[in-house]
């Protein structure tokens, strides 16, 4: 099993409805290809990790550096993984400009309070990742 996490910058700002429709449209892919991970964005920016299939998280994520929506995507961890570290979240996601998403199906707020304590008690080196990402890379304003 493999996992990549990878930053991006937004092409233009990103609405509301944008993120909604990116979200709605990965989970359901994600769901299909057996993947599993986490979104994080803030102005126009953009962390995600991605986990699966060695073979379909690198095609998956092929197709994600292709995207004309972003540019400067830049890997900053590939990793083996033995077992999924977000194996519930088709993919969890965190706005942190506004409470957008909320109302998403599978919405879990990672880096709110209750997602924030399984984080920091997290086990596993992924969600240990996205707490340094919500503290140190994408602080709160």
């Amino acid at each position: 099993m493999l996992s990549i996490a990878y930053t991006s910058s937004a092409t233009e700002p990103m609405s509301e409805d944008d993120i909604a429709a990116i979200l709605l449209k990965s989970r359901a892919n994600n769901r299909r290809f057996d993947i599993t991970g986490a979104l994080m964005y803030r102005g126009q920016r953009f962390v995600q990790i991605l986990e699966g299939p060695d073979e379909i998280v690198r095609e998956r994520f092929a197709l994600i550096a292709e995207d004309p929506r972003h540019k400067s995507v830049q890997t900053i961890r590939e990793m083996r993984l033995i077992e999924r570290q977000f194996p519930e979240w088709t993919m969890g996601f965190r706005e942190v400009d506004s409470s957008a998403g909320t109302q998403l199906p599978g919405y879990e707020d990672i880096m709110g309070r209750r997602g924030a304590e399984r984080i920091k008690h997290a086990d596993n080196e992924g969600q240990q990742f996205l707490e340094w990402l919500g503290e140190y890379w994408l602080p709160r304003a």
